[in-house]
């Protein structure tokens, strides 16, 4: 009689419960199949290598890729652009030794998809659910400088609507005009450094850009940035050896959406 492959079988197991829910953490894959922590590491690196899962960078949880999902679930754009992203933020940590992060329109904020600010310990805030406004942030005066010029007009409606102090610069045609232009000719958006006195945790400000992440037909689709704390990055260098990294990751991200 033939015997069956204990390691198969449960690779089986774990794939079928990443079909039934997921995102799933280590430990919460570990309490549904019974399957010990060194025992489901080794499965879950193969089948990561394999192809068949992407753990996330941000929440250290694990998913079906989505070239597994295409023909029954497939993900939503926002969920194959985070997916895409992983191995692009990696490396760029390794590369540059700053935090950075994949961020999309959220109604009238933006919304981190994936970051590595976990890795970082400068930051404050190092949560993924932060949602940043769209005229301080880097990431938000990229995506109205590069998007579609009617999701532009929906955006500074909504936040024209806001009784707060975005909301009242967003009435500032004049200022929106000359930020948007600024962005385009640089190429990409830049943090408001005094952005609600953010600081980092030695106290000093925080300086972020970001650049837009265009699909092959030139829509936008979101953004990737970078922080450090100011004064780290001089200006020369962020443009002869940052922005070009950037861009680079951008296309390869795209080159990794399925």
């Amino acid at each position: 009689m033939v015997k069956a492959i204990d390691s198969v079988t449960r690779a089986m197991q774990v794939l079928e419960k990443l079909q039934k829910t997921s995102p799933l953490s280590l430990s919460e894959l570990q309490r549904c199949t019974g399957i010990n922590k060194a025992t489901l590491l080794r499965i879950l690196k193969t089948l990561s290598l394999s192809g068949w899962v992407v753990k996330s960078l941000s929440e250290n949880k694990y998913s079906l890729s989505s070239s597994v999902l295409e023909d029954t679930q497939p993900k939503s754009q926002e969920a194959r652009l985070a997916e895409a992203s992983v191995p692009v933020l990696d490396d760029l940590y390794r590369r540059l030794d700053w935090p950075s992060d994949i961020a999309i329109r959220d109604g009238d904020r933006m919304k981190l998809v994936e970051t590595t600010r976990n890795r970082t310990s400068f930051l404050i805030n190092r949560s993924s659910l932060c949602r940043p406004e769209f005229l301080y942030s880097g990431v938000g005066r990229c995506f109205l400088a590069f998007c579609e010029g009617a999701e532009r007009s929906d955006v500074i409606h909504s936040l024209r609507k806001q009784q707060n102090k975005e909301g009242k610069l967003a009435h500032d045609s004049l200022w929106l005009s000359n930020m948007i232009e600024q962005t385009r000719t640089l190429g990409y958006g830049v943090r408001q450094v005094s952005y609600y006195n953010n600081r980092s945790v030695n106290g000093l400000p925080i300086e972020s850009i970001a650049v837009p992440i265009k699909q092959d037909d030139g829509v936008l689709i979101g953004c990737l940035s970078l922080s450090w704390p100011q004064g780290c990055i001089d200006p020369p260098y962020l443009e002869k050896n940052v922005l070009p990294v950037l861009r680079k990751a951008t296309i390869n991200i795209i080159n990794n959406m399925p």
